[in-house]
């Protein structure tokens, strides 16, 4: 009991302690920004936004991402560092740097590619090997009417893995993933179907990554249906989300989690 006690007060300092300021950024703040997740009374994520009102950290036990920007303010690079100490984000005097993900050593980024129309057309993954970058993996963006309506995924040698199929609503909810893997035929591997509310989705901060879903949807999800398929079998289940909404229609509750928006 003494553990646990001991580990909520470290994660609850860690959300405290990763919210000041970064001496080269000015943060913003706004009741319409989410700025921490919480699991009853312990905090499980935490978010901060530059002076252009755009995602520029996000923070959860053991992982943080760190946001880049251009000078048009588009995305540019993410950066991913790991932290293994049960401690995530809470410095402790004299602990060892990697028990502060944001002093740990960067273990992959994305970096992100543009059209002549400011559309993301490529997205770049890297590791981090002894000092190295290399390249992971990459994916392709293909749209119709600003949706993204194909994600494909290649690795470093150029091959086509697997790609994703998106389906929309006319709020631009995305409503439909087919998934399908490459090998010596494509399969649909599986598919998710989703349900929506009409209130305000607060993850869209992230809708900067491109990848549809959670993140670039305009409402919330209330029901979700896995379908996988084996064979001539289908698979399914399905799982319901509960909200509760503030005045301006973002959620302050969802499912067992709370969310809290400004500083």
């Amino acid at each position: 009991m003494k553990n646990f006690l001991l580990l909520f007060l470290v994660v609850v300092l860690c959300f405290t302690s990763c919210k000041k300021e970064n001496n080269n950024e000015d943060l913003y703040y706004s009741d319409t920004l989410l700025s921490q997740v919480t699991s009853g009374d312990q905090a499980v994520h935490g978010l901060t936004y530059n002076s252009s009102y755009l995602i520029y950290e996000s923070m959860e036990p053991y992982v943080y991402h760190k946001y880049t920007y251009d000078s048009q303010h588009t995305l540019s690079k993410v950066e991913t560092a790991y932290s293994f100490s049960p401690l995530s984000c809470a410095y402790i005097p004299g602990a060892s740097l990697d028990a502060d993900p944001r002093k740990a050593k960067v273990s992959e980024y994305s970096e992100f590619e543009y059209n002549k129309l400011s559309k993301l057309v490529k997205k770049s993954n890297y590791f981090i090997n002894n000092g190295t970058a290399q390249l992971n993996s990459y994916n392709t963006f293909e749209y119709k009417n600003d949706n993204v309506t194909r994600i494909s995924i290649f690795n470093p040698q150029g091959q086509m893995t697997q790609y994703n199929d998106y389906t929309y609503d006319e709020n631009g909810n995305m409503t439909r993933n087919d998934l399908y893997i490459i090998g010596p035929s494509t399969k649909l591997l599986n598919t998710m179907i989703y349900e929506f509310d009409n209130k305000n989705n607060p993850y869209r901060v992230f809708s900067s990554e491109g990848t549809p879903g959670k993140y670039t949807n305009r409402n919330n999800i209330t029901k979700e249906i896995y379908v996988s398929y084996s064979g001539t079998v289908e698979n399914r289940n399905t799982t319901l989300h509960t909200y509760e909404f503030n005045k301006l229609d973002f959620p302050i509750k969802i499912d067992e989690l709370g969310c809290k928006y400004g500083k």
